[in-house]
């Protein structure tokens, strides 16, 4: 019996240190850039265009994966195609990029190219969005849009030209509060971070589904979603917190060959891929195969 509980043990220590390892492969710095810019979110494409928000100058950048800069859009403003404080982006359903521009009360829309599309809410429309703090959009055409003012989920489905919005108070104990990062899943699920660690999930039409705790109270930076498991990005000593779907646990994720030494800000998984932007604006490349618990 003893010899059982000890293999016991070894096992769920073997898949602990396993699920607990991102392997580093390379570091991509942004050049040309200014020396001060502030990135504050990424994403990318399977064609390997990568996007970073930079909060200081309003703007979007498009590099490819050595860091080039391709192109730059957006820069100060209420017109077409500009920004104030652009804060969260992702990739649409036909590869365009959409934008939370944050004071402009709106999301902004470009081609993978980055030339400017649409704007939305469009002007002739009674929807209207507050203070958007993060998107997310579906592969059926839908965007999910967390209003920072009213704490809730906007969803507009673009093909039928609906609008609805879940997560308010009448959702009890799957109420959000202080929610600022919203992503989705590959089978159309909706995960809410909010600014403690805690995880909210969602249908696409609004049903809850669980919530998952963090292990402690955490300031948070931003989720990724990698496989069916959740990574919080953290201020915390621990800046990097897994949950695996599988195992049900909470895990601090190391990088071997890479030696973390400022928090990360946003990240995406792309391919094979786990890119990581930290707050001195350069993006970490991991591996993440480990994590598959």
């Amino acid at each position: 019996m003893k010899y059982k509980v000890k293999v016991l043990f070894i096992l769920l220590l073997l898949v602990s240190i396993a699920v607990s390892q991102l392997q580093f492969v390379k570091e991509i710095k942004p050049i040309p850039v200014h020396e001060d810019v502030q990135f504050c979110s990424i994403t990318a494409t399977k064609f390997g265009d990568i996007y970073l928000l930079e909060k200081k100058r309003h703007e979007i950048y498009r590099l490819d994966w050595t860091g080039k800069v391709l192109n730059i859009n957006g820069g100060f403003g209420w017109e077409e195609g500009c920004f104030d404080t652009p804060i969260d982006l992702s990739i649409g359903s036909g590869l365009d990029v959409i934008v939370a521009d944050y004071n402009n009360h709106r999301l902004v829309r470009f081609d993978r190219f980055l030339n400017f599309l649409t704007v939305f809410p469009f002007s002739d429309e009674e929807t209207e969005i507050s203070y958007p703090v993060s998107v997310a959009a579906s592969k059926l055409g839908e965007i999910f849009i967390l209003d920072e003012e009213s704490d809730e989920v906007i969803r507009f489905d673009m093909q039928k030209n609906e609008v609805s919005k879940f997560g308010g108070a009448e959702y009890g104990e799957y109420t959000l509060f202080e929610p600022f990062h919203i992503r989705i899943s590959k089978n159309d699920v909706i995960t809410v971070l909010e600014k403690d660690g805690r995880l909210v999930q969602f249908d696409r039409f609004g049903t809850p589904i669980r919530e998952i705790l963090p292990p402690e109270d955490i300031e948070a930076n931003g989720l990724v979603l990698i496989n069916e498991n959740f990574l919080i990005l953290s201020q915390s000593e621990s800046k990097l917190l897994l949950y695996s779907n599988k195992l049900s646990e909470w895990f601090s994720p190391i990088i071997i060959g890479y030696e973390i030494n400022t928090s990360f800000i946003s990240g995406i998984v792309i391919k094979d891929s786990l890119l990581l932007l930290n707050e001195s604006g350069a993006i970490v490349v991991c591996d993440f195969k480990s994590l598959d618990y």
